[in-house]
C-alpha cells in the first residue's frame, strides 16, 4: 500500500509541471464617453443619479477617488488607454492628431499574443484621418481589426462596421457595414453580450479581452425609453437625457455581469469601468452630465476634465467595497492586464501593474508623477500637488484640500512651482514633440480658464484677509492687494507676461467708455481688452498711463469680460474704475477708496 501510494503521488507530480501557472483572467474594460465625475451613485456628489449596477460593481471591488485619464478629449484619451503609453510619445496629442499609428502595440495585440480572444463594441474613433477638403473621415486601415481585435462591432449611432451579426453569425465578407436604428447604448450592449455568448460556446476555453466603449452620455442627446420617463421632471432636459442614457449604460453593465456569471466566469474576470474624460459643461455642448465638485470640464487639465469615474472589480481577488485614494491612471490598465496575462514587464508601458497596490502588498504611491499636455495646457501631479499651465502661466493646487483647484497657491509656493515645472519640462522633452505650450494661448483654452479657473477664484490666495474688498476684480501675472485706498497689482517677477486686472460676469451693452484713476505718477502705456458674449477672442485698445486715464470700447454688442493690462516694471495702484454707457450714463463703478460698488446689469 505504501509503495502504491508513493507511485501514484509520483505520477501526479509528473502530470503537473513544476511552476504551472494559474488560469489567466479575462479582462473587460468598459469605457464611457464624456461621463462626469459626479455621475455615479456611489460618488455621492449629486442626488439624482441612479446607477445601481455600477454601484454594485464598486462595492464588489475598488473605487478610485483619484482616477485619471491621459487627456481631456476622446481620441488621445483612448489612445493612452489602449496602448498604455502617453499618447504624446507617438503624436496623438489631440483629436486632430489621429489616427492611432499601426506601429503602436495595443492592449488587444498584447493580449492576443498571450492567447486571448479579443473583442470590442462601440466607439472606436482611433481611425480618423484628414479628409479631402478639410475635416476628418474614418479609414478602414486603422479600424479595430487592424489593431488586434478579432471580433468587433465598431460604431457610435446607427452605422456600424462589424465582424459578426448581433445573432452571432460571422460575416464572411467582414468588415461589413451594418445599419441599426435602435438606441445606440442598447445596440452596443447587445454586441458585447454576443461576444461573451460566443465565448461560452467555444470548446477550447481561452481567456478573453472585451473592450466595451459606450457612446454615452456624449451628445447627441436622446430621450430613450424606458429610462427617460423615470427621470425627475424638475431638472433640465439635458440632465434628464443624460440620466436616461446613463441608466441604459448601467443596465448594460448589469447584463454583462449577469452573462459572466452565467458563463461561470464572474470570479475569473477583472472589470475596469472608466470614463474617457470629464463632462462638457459649456453652453451648446453640455451633455447633461456633471463634474461636481471638481473644477473645470472636458477640454481642461483641471480635475473636471481628466479626473473621472474609475472602478475595478475582480470578485474573490480584489478586496470588496474598497476606496483607493492614491492617484491612478488609465495607463495602468494595460500594465495590469499584461502582467496578469503572464507577459514580462515592458519598459515601453508608462503605467504600473495595480494589483500589488490594490491587494495591499505595496502601500506606496503607484506613480511618483503623472503628466498631461493638451493643446496649450500642460500639467503634472505629484502626490497632493498639481501644477497646471495655461500657456506659460502657472497654477498650483493642493488637490486633497477642500478648496482644491479653487485656490491657486502659485504665488505662495514659488519653489514648488519651479520644481514641478522642471519635471514637466523634462517629461515633455521625451515626447515626439518636446515643446511645452508657450505664451500663445488657444482662445478656447483661454475661455475655459476664464469661465472656470479665474471666475472660480484663482488668485484669491494673494488677497486673503480682504475678501470682498476687491469687488470681484482679480489679477493675473501679479499679486493683488488692497493698500492705502487702492487696488495694487504687483507684477510677478517670474512671469514673462505683463500683469492685468480682470473683471468677469459683466453684461453691459456697448459702446462704453472706461475711466480709471491711478495713484502716484504712473508712466508708460497700458491697454484695455474685452470679450463679447458668445465670442472667444478679445478686442483691444491702448492708452497712455496718467493720473486719470480714459479708453474707448466701441463695441455695440454685450461685453461680458474686461481686462486692464498694465506695465510689468512697477506696481500699479488703482483708486477707482468707472464705466460709462450711452449719454455718459454710469453703468459700472468700483471705488477702492471705500465707496460702495455699483454694477448695472442689463
Amino acid at each position: 500500500m505504501r509503495f502504491s501510494f508513493l507511485a501514484c503521488l509520483a505520477a501526479f507530480c509528473l502530470a503537473v509541471p513544476t511552476g504551472a501557472q494559474p488560469q489567466k483572467p479575462n479582462i473587460v474594460v468598459i469605457f464611457t464617453d464624456d461621463h462626469g465625475f459626479a455621475d455615479l451613485g456611489v460618488q455621492g456628489s449629486v442626488k439624482d443619479i441612479q446607477t445601481p449596477n455600477i454601484d454594485a460593481l464598486a462595492r464588489d471591488g475598488v473605487r478610485f477617488t483619484r482616477g485619471y485619464v491621459t487627456a481631456p478629449q476622446c481620441v488621445p484619451s483612448r489612445a493612452g488607454l489602449l496602448t498604455g503609453r502617453y499618447q504624446q510619445r507617438f503624436g496623438v496629442d489631440d483629436n486632430l492628431k489621429g489616427p492611432l499609428p499601426l506601429s503602436e502595440q495595443t492592449l488587444a495585440e498584447r493580449l492576443k499574443d498571450a492567447g486571448y480572444t479579443t473583442g470590442m463594441a462601440g466607439k472606436w474613433h482611433l481611425d480618423l484621418t484628414p479628409a479631402p477638403g478639410g475635416g476628418q473621415r474614418s479609414s478602414g486601415q486603422f479600424m479595430p481589426h487592424a489593431q488586434g481585435f478579432t471580433e468587433y462591432w465598431r460604431g457610435e449611432m446607427t452605422n456600424y462596421v462589424a465582424s459578426h451579426a448581433l445573432d452571432g453569425t460571422p460575416f464572411s465578407d467582414a468588415p461589413k457595414t451594418v445599419n441599426d436604428k435602435r438606441f445606440r447604448i442598447t445596440v452596443q450592449t447587445e454586441a458585447a453580450l454576443g461576444f461573451l455568448e460566443r465565448r461560452g460556446k467555444e470548446t477550447t476555453k481561452k481567456p478573453f479581452f472585451l473592450y466595451l466603449a459606450y457612446y454615452g452620455p456624449h451628445v447627441p442627446l436622446e430621450s430613450p425609453e424606458p429610462w427617460f420617463s423615470k427621470t425627475p421632471k424638475e431638472v433640465p432636459l439635458e440632465r434628464r437625457q443624460a440620466l436616461a442614457t446613463l441608466a441604459a449604460i448601467d443596465e448594460g453593465v448589469g447584463k454583462v455581469r449577469e452573462k459572466l456569471k452565467a458563463l461561470g466566469q464572474e470570479k475569473n474576470t477583472l472589470i475596469f469601468f472608466v470614463s474617457d474624460n470629464g463632462a462638457p459643461l459649456r453652453k451648446g455642448a453640455w451633455d447633461g452630465s456633471l463634474n461636481t465638485p471638481l473644477v473645470g470640464e472636458k477640454g481642461m487639465l483641471t480635475d473636471g476634465g481628466i479626473r473621472v469615474p474609475f472602478v475595478a472589480a475582480w470578485p474573490g481577488t480584489l478586496p470588496k467595497n474598497t476606496v483607493y485614494e492614491k492617484a491612478v491612471s488609465t495607463l495602468d490598465v494595460a500594465a495590469t492586464a499584461t502582467a496578469l496575462a503572464g507577459q514580462k514587464p515592458d519598459a515601453a508601458l508608462d503605467g504600473v501593474n495595480l494589483m500589488p497596490y490594490l491587494t495591499g502588498k505595496n502601500k506606496s504611491e503607484p506613480h511618483p508623477n503623472l503628466y498631461w499636455r493638451w493643446r496649450t495646457q500642460a500639467a503634472v501631479l505629484e502626490g497632493n500637488w498639481k501644477l497646471v499651465r495655461l500657456g506659460s502661466e502657472s497654477f498650483l493646487y493642493d488637490t486633497t484640500k477642500p478648496e482644491g483647484e479653487k485656490l491657486n497657491l502659485a504665488a505662495k509656493e514659488p519653489a514648488r512651482v519651479a520644481a514641478l515645472s522642471a519635471k514637466l519640462e523634462a517629461w515633455s522633452k521625451m515626447m515626439r514633440d518636446p515643446n511645452l505650450p508657450s505664451a500663445a494661448i488657444n482662445p478656447a483654452d483661454q475661455k475655459f480658464f476664464d469661465d472656470h479657473v479665474l471666475g472660480a477664484g484663482a488668485g484669491k490666495a494673494s488677497v486673503a484677509g480682504v475678501a470682498g474688498g476687491t469687488q470681484g476684480w482679480i489679477a493675473r501675472y501679479s499679486e493683488l492687494a488692497l493698500k492705502d485706498g487702492a487696488l495694487v497689482l504687483t507684477p510677478d517677477a517670474l512671469a514673462k507676461q505683463a500683469p492685468f486686472a480682470v473683471k468677469q460676469g459683466l453684461s453691459l451693452t456697448g459702446p462704453l467708455t472706461l475711466k480709471f484713476s491711478l495713484k502716484g505718477d504712473p508712466k508708460g502705456e497700458g491697454a484695455i481688452s474685452w470679450r463679447l458674449d458668445g465670442q472667444q477672442s478679445f478686442a483691444q485698445t491702448k492708452f497712455v498711463l496718467g493720473k486719470e486715464c480714459t479708453a474707448e470700447l466701441p463695441e455695440t454688442g454685450k461685453i461680458v469680460h474686461l481686462r486692464l493690462l498694465l506695465p510689468k516694471e512697477t506696481p500699479t495702484a488703482i483708486e477707482s474704475i468707472e464705466l460709462l454707457g450711452k449719454n455718459g450714463k454710469r453703468v459700472g463703478f468700483w471705488d477702492f477708496r471705500g465707496a460702495p460698488a455699483v454694477h448695472v446689469e442689463r
